[in-house]
């Protein structure tokens, strides 16, 4: 008889041999691509985030200026091209361009921002304005003047925009003070009854003023009434004064080179907390600060020449020395706060380049409680978006909190139904039943997220807040039923367990638990009538403070404890399924009950597989995204409470994104967030990985399949 084997000649051997090879690289090389694509991603945001920690910096550029013979300038253009004198000659790098005041000298000049007036405050006590266009390009031809001060000039002057018009106040040489509001309409004139050295007007017409150590805050008004709102005492005399952009907040700087800030409260009460200190740049006392348009950031400038450059909530960025140890006669920035142009009384035109676009994130910005304007105390807060004059808030804890406040109460309605479900599956049915559940339970992963968020925040919302009692009611009843219906299961005679099949059990537990929910839905205005005054939740507003949101932490977490049951489920079976059968059968052998076997023996042994899978879903709870958007409201509170709304890093990077500035704060900030969820996942993930290749060899060693 022959042998029916025939070798392989060589060519097929040898086709075989390089196919194997060829498939071994293709899989080793997708494997490594995979890797090298994950941590090109990692790569790419750190490179991305790492700008935002980078150090400010100030570039000091002294040139010689083209204002040699007019070095007692008063105002610059914001380019250093053009200059105004003080005995009111307009000239530019060409020559002499215009004549704005003839007799009079100009003592003060005062500007708030592209679309403002030049306000130019003149020796006989009047006020010059030149306005602008629409471009923001000054109109030198169309100036106006008004009368501020009766009998002596102006020594300072401070400008601010207001609603349909604008605010100005001034200082006499004797340090009386005034102030004109116009309106459109008509312009009123404020007289202030106190003397002042130095002025600074801040955000609807607040005018901070200060003598020796008295700083006093008056409140202007379209009227032309002047109220004081408050009064304190400084720690030095005060020696220079500025308030920010916004004008919500005031920079005080004192003879001791001490630098203070001062927050304006919403209301008409004065200030709204003590003042926070700043690094002081030495013990020479502070002679000019120069507020930057952008970001809450200012220049410090003291006797001794040290120059610092300051953010409102970061703190001191940046500190050198200007070569030039003499005060600026004019002083002109762009409006980008980006260069800053000073000319000296030496004539001298000094170009300073601030390197700082991100100056107002720093760790204790990101990660601590601060105090922002418009609020009393320090809390953390999100709000990068701000425009116009608000103050950004830069916080990422109410994100971070989102999202694992969003994940916690997804695992919690997760979990148990879970692992409950492998439980039973692994454990007490039978193969085939097996066979039929195990692929229902996973195809619910081929839900879309955007599927289940639409109908959680479209129906499941709004039933749950009209019957929020009766929603409360189920999570007590539906497991308390459950137990009690398997109880009476077990009571029942032996004869009624072997007639039914466990599908049939199945389908006849599932009639009293929706009687239960039946039941508990019915009765449950009764019992919000009965127990809490017929308004759950005016009950819960009055006795705990908890606002109710119809979007909430309780919808997102059913909404995505949904999602993650599969992966979850199927983790945890493949976990139980896996123990090896030799030890199940042995316990039983030695007389325990299954309940025994399960408990001492197969939970113990697939506990790092169930751990692995409890990761696993959580790491998927904290990266979702659609489910978070649509169903919590996208507030970024810190609130404990169930019933109030969240927003997550994942969601937060959905909305905010595609509006943010490329190379922004904003932009950079938000790829933080997506780093932060990149190694929180990444970092959970491989945990799982290695906690279930542990309990693989565990089961090989038990002589287990897994």
């Amino acid at each position: 008889m022959t042998d029916p084997f025939t070798a392989p000649s060589r060519p097929n051997r040898r086709l075989r041999q390089r196919l194997d090879r060829l498939a071994t690289g293709v899989i080793a090389a997708s494997g490594i691509g995979v890797v090298v694509a994950v941590l090109a991603i990692g790569v790419y945001l750190t490179l991305a985030v790492l700008p935002l920690f980078d150090d400010a910096e100030v570039d000091v550029d002294v040139a010689p200026s083209a204002a040699d013979g007019a070095m007692h300038a008063v105002w610059l253009a914001d380019d250093g091209t053009r200059w105004l004198t003080r005995d009111g000659q307009l000239r530019d790098a060409g020559g002499e361009v215009a004549t704005l005041t003839t007799g009079t000298t100009i003592a003060a000049v005062a500007e708030s921002g592209d679309r403002q007036p030049l306000a130019l405050g003149l020796s006989n006590g009047e006020v010059r304005l030149v306005p602008r266009d629409d471009q923001g390009r000054l109109r030198w031809a169309q100036a106006s003047t008004m009368r501020l001060f009766e009998a002596r000039g102006v020594a300072a002057l401070t400008l601010r925009h207001a609603a349909q018009g604008w605010v100005l106040a001034g200082r006499d040489t004797r340090g009386d003070v005034a102030a004109l509001w116009h309106t459109g309409e008509a312009t009123r004139r404020i007289v202030v009854p106190e003397t002042a050295e130095h002025i600074a007007l801040g955000h609807a017409g607040r005018l901070a003023m200060t003598q020796g150590t008295q700083l006093t805050l008056w409140q202007l008004s379209s009227d032309g009434v002047g109220t004081a709102l408050a009064r304190t005492e400084t720690q030095a005399p005060v020696t220079a004064l500025s308030f920010l952009q916004g004008g919500r907040t005031l920079i005080v700087g004192d003879a001791q080179g001490g630098l203070r800030r001062w927050r304006l409260s919403p209301e008409a009460t004065g200030w709204q907390v003590a003042e926070t200190s700043y690094s002081a740049l030495g013990d020479a006392a502070i002679r000019r600060l120069i507020a930057l348009p952008r970001q809450r950031l200012w220049l410090a400038l003291d006797d001794s020449g040290r120059l610092g450059l300051y953010q409102s909530l970061s703190g001191r960025r940046w500190q050198g020395q200007i070569p030039v140890k003499t005060l600026p006669t004019a002083v002109s920035t762009n409006a980008q706060g980006t260069q800053v142009m000073w000319l000296d009384a030496t004539g001298t035109l000094q170009r300073l380049a601030i390197e700082a676009p991100h100056a107002a994130v720093s760790p204790a910005t990101l990660w601590m409680p601060q105090t922002y304007e418009g609020h009393s105390d320090a809390q953390w807060r999100w709000a990068a978006a701000a425009t116009g004059d608000e103050e950004p808030q830069y916080s990422l804890v109410p994100l971070a909190w989102g999202t694992l406040k969003a994940a916690a109460w997804a695992m919690v309605f997760a979990v148990p139904l879970a692992l409950g479900a492998a439980v039973h599956s692994a454990c007490y049915m039978s193969r085939r039943q097996r066979a039929r559940l195990k692929p229902a339970i996973e195809l619910m992963e081929a839900l879309p997220g955007v599927v289940i968020g639409f109908v959680a925040g479209l129906f499941v919302a709004p039933f749950v807040e009209r019957h929020l009692a009766g929603t409360l009611a189920l999570f007590v009843c539906v497991p308390l039923g459950s137990v009690a219906c398997g109880w009476l299961w077990r009571m029942l005679s032996r004869r009624w367990g072997l007639r039914l099949s466990p599908i049939s059990a199945g389908v006849g537990l599932m009639v009293p638990l929706a009687l239960l929910c039946w039941a508990a839905l019915s009765l449950s205005p009764w019992l919000e009538a009965w127990w809490f005054g017929g308004d759950l939740r005016a009950w819960m507003h009055q006795q705990w403070g908890w606002d109710y949101a119809q979007r909430n932490a309780l919808i997102v977490g059913m909404a995505m404890g949904l999602a993650i049951i599969p992966t979850l489920y199927s983790l945890a079976e493949e976990a139980l399924s896996g123990v090896p059968r030799p030890l199940a059968e042995g316990s039983l052998a030695l007389g325990a009950t299954r309940a025994q076997t399960l408990w001492r023996v197969q939970l113990p042994a697939a506990a790092p597989g169930i751990l692995s899978a409890v990761m696993i879903g959580a790491g998927r709870a904290v990266g979702e995204t659609m489910i978070v958007l649509m169903v919590t409201g996208n507030t970024p509170l810190m609130s404990p409470s169930l019933f109030e709304g969240l927003r997550s890093l994942a969601a937060n990077l959905a909305i905010e994104l595609p509006e943010a500035a490329v190379g922004g704060t904003h932009y950079r900030l938000l790829l933080l967030g997506a780093l932060l969820l990149f190694v929180f996942t990444f970092v959970v993930n491989t945990l799982a990985e290695m906690v279930r290749w542990r309990l693989k060899q565990r089961y090989r060693r038990y002589g287990g399949d897994a």
